[in-house]
């Protein structure tokens, strides 16, 4: 890959951003110009494009083979859970997610996969990983960048299901709504999208070596930072009101909305920050 064509892909990873800013900015504070439904699929596309473009820096045509790896691996645990409650509990999709293959609406696949993405970048470079490629098949990264990637459905799911009704839980749950068992079952599916994914670059060369100080790492770092910071925010304007989840439990939406952000300041945020710091350090 060029000099010039490197430069244009990082270029390209910073316009996302910015468009994802603007489209997420727009759905809070002019709902009438732009609802937060069609922000949601705007947001996942330009998620998706962000991960392909970042991603092909590094591995190439390889990001092609993780996304598409998460989106089978995403589909085959959701409609299993759908018909069997494994492993993420029992609930169904609502008309809001948009048209489904099976069980499970088109947009599911990509949304694990765009969080996994950054989630396995930030992983890369706590671990060291990003600076100095293991050979062999890798186990420490795909189990943190699983965990990661919960933490953001720790912040997310609540709102989807209680909130918006994007989801139904059948029985509810403790997580205002929401069952511990779904928390596993993100845990277990992106475990083994991401094992999947380090056997697949453990049978390849090297992905490209990019230095500890270039802002390419940097980049989902911030990412991660500013999707953290849409919970704040939304605490602070969602007014308050009675959310009733399937099983008639009541909880108050500033106490759901709030406890989000609390979750994204001391999950995303602090993982953002450790990032950003082990970034700093790699760079003297």
């Amino acid at each position: 890959m060029s000099e010039e064509r490197f430069k244009g892909l990082i270029t390209q990873g910073w316009l996302v951003m910015l468009l994802w800013s603007a489209v997420t900015l727009t759905s809070f504070f002019q709902p009438s110009i732009l609802d937060a439904n069609t922000a949601r699929f705007i947001n996942v596309s330009l998620l998706t494009a962000f991960t392909l473009i970042h991603g092909s820096v590094r591995y190439g045509g390889g990001i092609f083979v993780y996304f598409v790896i998460a989106v089978l691996v995403t589909n085959v645990f959701e409609n299993m859970s759908i018909s069997t409650g494994f492993p993420f509990g029992a609930y169904e999709h609502t008309a809001a997610m948009g048209p489904k293959v099976w069980h499970v609406p088109i947009i599911v696949g990509p949304i694990f996969a765009v969080a996994g993405y950054i989630a396995w970048m930030i992983a890369g470079i706590l671990l060291g990983d990003v600076f100095s490629q293991p050979r062999g098949v890798t186990y420490a990264r795909p189990v943190i960048a699983a965990f990661l990637t919960t933490s953001w459905d720790l912040c997310v799911d609540a709102i989807g299901g209680t909130a918006n009704r994007d989801w139904i839980w059948a029985h509810g749950g403790p997580w205002f709504g929401v069952p511990w068992l779904n928390f596993f079952g993100w845990m277990l599916t992106m475990w083994v999208s991401f094992q999947l994914f380090s056997m697949y670059l453990a049978r390849r060369d090297a992905p490209r070596e990019i230095r500890a100080d270039h802002v390419y790492w940097r980049q989902p770092v911030v990412y991660w930072l500013i999707i953290g910071l849409q919970f704040p925010l939304l605490a602070l304007i969602v007014p308050r009101m009675a959310l009733t989840d399937p099983t008639g439990q009541i909880w108050q939406s500033t106490h759901l909305f709030q406890s989000m952000a609390i979750t994204s300041v001391f999950t995303m945020l602090f993982t953002a920050l450790l990032a950003w710091l082990v970034l700093s350090r790699a760079s003297r």
